[in-house]
């Protein structure tokens, strides 16, 4: 076979593809190497003697999750197909979704011992769709403060205890907001025993689950009062584009030296990204830009997204 034919490539094809035969058997059986069957094979899908179909729905974002994949050196990515759904139903099979994703990754690692969750209404999805479990073992942390009435249910301590329901996980919580007054009076809060305690073991958790906000007044911050309006001009100013887990940065993925990242009760952004596995779950055109200097700047391991928001991602746009 030093000079092959088109039948050649033929043959080997459909040794290969239709018989299920190894590159090792087609070699032996023709009697050449191993080497040379691998390049007929190349060969001939290059001359589109062979075209390989996929013929899956599933086609489309898996392309989508390869390509953040690879571009963003991302440890996984999952797109979610939201083609002729409304906003309400794409929220709920993002939720969905990301919780399915998480309960196999917690099945199929079989490491994970401790979760931490932030807060917002991405987050409240993903737990609102987990299912219910069996894990005595795993202790759950919130990642930031949670108090008060408003928007309570978004809450990291609401969701730490609806996710530890769902999996008779143990909860512990943060008792204080997500925001104080003053970076004295954090620092003063941070000297308690058991609020120094929760942070200190929320650093450590195997895998985080967090939102990504962008710098408008649809920002959980801004849903819950913490920041107006004059806040986020004034963030907007300094070249803020977004937070994760209520720490503000700029494009270049750099928490900013400004007053409130002083006073947030919470893991800031260098203590997420120490966290072995941070999960985001983040989408929506209004996104696309901090999303994607998250990936950029490696603020996050594993996106779950939607289709439109990763193409946009990818596009640049």
């Amino acid at each position: 076979m030093d000079q092959y034919s088109e039948k050649d490539y033929v043959k080997v094809a459909i040794m290969y593809y239709d018989e299920g035969m190894t590159q090792a058997e087609i070699a032996r059986k023709l009697g050449v190497s191993r080497s040379l069957i691998s390049k007929i094979l190349i060969d001939a899908k290059d001359a589109k003697i062979v075209e390989v179909f996929i013929n899956s729905q599933s086609v489309y974002t898996v392309k989508l999750e390869r390509a953040l994949e690879l571009k963003f050196g991302l440890k996984d990515a999952i797109v979610v197909d939201t083609e002729s759904l409304s906003d309400p139903e794409i929220r709920r099979k993002v939720g969905r979704t990301a919780a399915n994703y998480l309960e196999s990754y917690i099945k199929k690692t079989d490491t994970v011992n401790k979760i931490g969750i932030s807060w917002g209404a991405s987050l409240k999805s993903v737990v609102d769709y987990f299912p219910y479990l069996n894990y005595p073992d795993i202790y759950i942390y919130p990642l930031v403060g949670g108090m008060g009435n408003e928007y309570f249910y978004l809450h990291s301590n609401q969701l730490v205890h609806e996710l530890a329901q769902k999996i008779r996980a143990k909860a512990h919580y943060l008792y204080v907001p997500a925001m104080v007054s003053t970076s004295a009076l954090k620092k003063e809060l941070e000297q308690d025993l058991t609020i120094s305690s929760v942070l200190e073991e929320a650093k450590n958790v195997d895998v985080a689950l967090v939102g990504i906000a962008g710098i408008n007044n649809q920002n959980t911050m801004s849903k819950t009062g913490y920041i107006n309006a004059n806040d986020i001009a004034e963030l907007k100013e300094l070249g803020v584009i977004g937070d994760i887990n209520s720490h503000f940065f700029d494009r270049y993925g750099d928490e900013i030296g400004y007053d409130i990242n002083q006073r947030v009760m919470g893991l800031d952004l260098n203590q997420i990204k120490n966290i072995p596995t941070v999960v985001a779950v983040a989408y929506g055109h209004d996104k696309v830009e901090v999303i994607k200097v998250s990936l950029e700047n490696q603020l996050i391991d594993i996106l779950v997204t939607t289709d439109t928001t990763a193409q946009k991602i990818l596009n640049g746009n």
